[in-house]
């Protein structure tokens, strides 16, 4: 197995600033030992958000193209490999939301909007299900044969 120097470096990276951030909230008093249910789903869903957008949504596809020739060993390579792996990505920004969340009350505002739009992303996708399902169901039963009752 190969050993990424790129890939070493961003997690003792990540762990490092995962340490510092929590390191600080501590310090500050704002990091606090519970999280409302209710925030604990905004905060899920605004990260959720955030993943989709930078790894999938063709609004950040510009973003994604400057890795896109990278080549194998560098750090664009492996930045390029981050922005492409939603599980990563998903760590990422779960330690800047989180850390947002307990920092600053402004952040909350950032996060509702973030959870709203999954939310509506998740509603369209329940209509497009629903929508595609009685589609189907109608082109099923139009060859069957069957006309509908009769009096």
């Amino acid at each position: 197995m190969k050993f990424h120097f790129w890939y070493a470096t961003l997690s003792v990276f990540y762990l490092a600033l995962a340490y510092v951030l929590y390191t600080w909230l501590a310090a500050s008093g704002k990091l606090a030992t519970f999280v409302p249910l209710g925030d604990f789903v905004l905060i899920a869903l605004a990260t959720q958000r955030l993943v989709r957008l930078f790894a999938y949504d063709s609004i950040t596809g510009f973003i994604r193209s400057w890795f896109d020739e990278a080549a194998p060993d560098s750090f664009a390579h492996t930045c390029g490999s981050l922005i492409g792996c939603p599980w990563c990505l998903g760590l990422w920004f779960a330690l800047v939301v989180v850390f947002a969340y307990f920092a600053t009350p402004v952040a909350w505002y950032a996060i509702l909007v973030l959870a709203l739009s999954s939310v509506a992303a998740y509603l369209q996708l329940l209509a497009n299900w629903l929508g595609w399902s009685a589609e189907e169901k109608k082109r099923a039963v139009n060859l069957s044969g069957f006309s509908g009752p009769h009096p």
